[in-house]
């Protein structure tokens, strides 16, 4: 355990980041894993491959686990957003190149509460059984089955509070129905989702902290909390070369696998996660269509305001400039001799 610590204190010493906010792991304005409750920039699209590695054995040499991530998040507005989480290569152990894992399809809505301290919204996401190979090793519970889950969101912005740190926290809570054909809410595969993260920048740079988990909330008699897939994240955020936003994070597993507390009833559910993982990740964002933000069409109205003002102020004066110069005729004209 020394050495993940060691590397998490090294990572935190050498690696500059920059605060810009960018999308999480399964796409979504967020932390790694962690969503915040606003979107992205309305009409922004933003493309985010995400590599995780599980270094095991004495040498911890590279050798037992290797994912690519592809996230893929559209703002249509400050309200929605859409975006999918593709594996197109997950480890399996055997060959050089494995196959793809499953996908989730997912739905954000942020409740307007513009210039509020606390923001809230939801997410609504669909999982397709995509890969080849189910409830893989080092990896969280899955099954060759379509699912299904509903998370509630919120984030605190507490500048505030701190002063002049501007410091964000983020809860998410919700839950997750592996099999869509099983009995919702109560059958033992169902799981609670939550986490709770927070980022600040230090100088010019984001640090990131959030702890995640799925827990079997319905099969505490076969699992205990300790047993299920809790993890603490730490990740840092810089812009990369070609305006790349770049994530760097490292996960310690913060649950307890005890092989001798297997039995035929819980071999299904209790499992050996990646003692740590590294991960790697970078966004790209482009604009698919103009969209503008509340804030930049308040911004915008304003500016329409004022022109109209100064227009309004500078048509007085033309007026007053045209009246003046309608006076000053007159007199000359009544000054002119007559024939009388």
């Amino acid at each position: 355990m020394k050495k993940y610590y060691s590397i998490l204190v090294v990572l935190i010493i050498f690696i500059p980041v920059i605060t810009f906010s960018q999308v999480s792991l399964y796409g979504s304005k967020g932390l790694f894993r962690i969503l915040e409750a606003e979107t992205i920039h309305p009409g922004y699209l933003a493309i985010n491959p995400v590599y995780t590695g599980y270094a095991a054995g004495d040498n911890f040499d590279f050798n037992e686990d290797h994912t690519l991530n592809l996230g893929l998040t559209l703002s249509l507005s400050e309200q929605l957003e859409i975006f999918t989480h593709l594996v197109p290569y997950q480890d399996d152990q055997k060959h050089t190149w494995g196959p793809i894992g499953d996908t989730r399809l997912s739905v954000k809505y942020h409740i307007p509460n513009y210039g509020a301290i606390s923001q809230f919204g939801f997410v609504g996401f669909l999982s397709f059984p995509t890969a080849v190979n189910h409830n893989v090793a080092f990896e969280p519970y899955s099954d060759d089955a379509i699912g299904w889950g509903l998370l509630g969101l919120a984030t605190f912005d507490l500048k505030n509070i701190f002063g002049t740190l501007p410091l964000k926290l983020s809860l998410n809570l919700g839950y997750r129905d592996i099999n869509w054909n099983d009995p919702f809410f109560t059958d033992p595969k169902d799981q609670l989702l939550g986490g709770l993260g927070f980022k600040f920048p230090v100088r010019s740079n984001l640090l990131y902290s959030e702890v995640t988990g799925e827990v079997f909330f319905n099969n505490f008699e076969n699992v205990k909390l300790s047993q299920n897939y809790i993890r603490f994240t730490q990740g840092f955020r810089f812009v990369g070369p070609w305006h790349l936003i770049c994530d760097i994070c490292g996960d310690i597993e913060l649950s307890n696998y005890d092989e001798n507390a297997l039995t035929a009833v819980n071999k299904e559910f209790i499992k050996d996660y990646a003692n740590w993982k590294i991960i790697f990740g970078v966004s790209y964002r482009t604009t698919l269509f103009p969209g503008k933000t509340k804030q930049e069409r308040e911004l915008e109205k304003r500016k329409l305001d004022e022109q109209k003002d100064l227009d309004t102020i500078q048509e007085k004066r033309k007026k007053v400039v045209k009246d003046l110069e309608d006076l000053r005729k007159q007199l000359e004209q009544e000054k002119k001799p007559t024939a009388d």
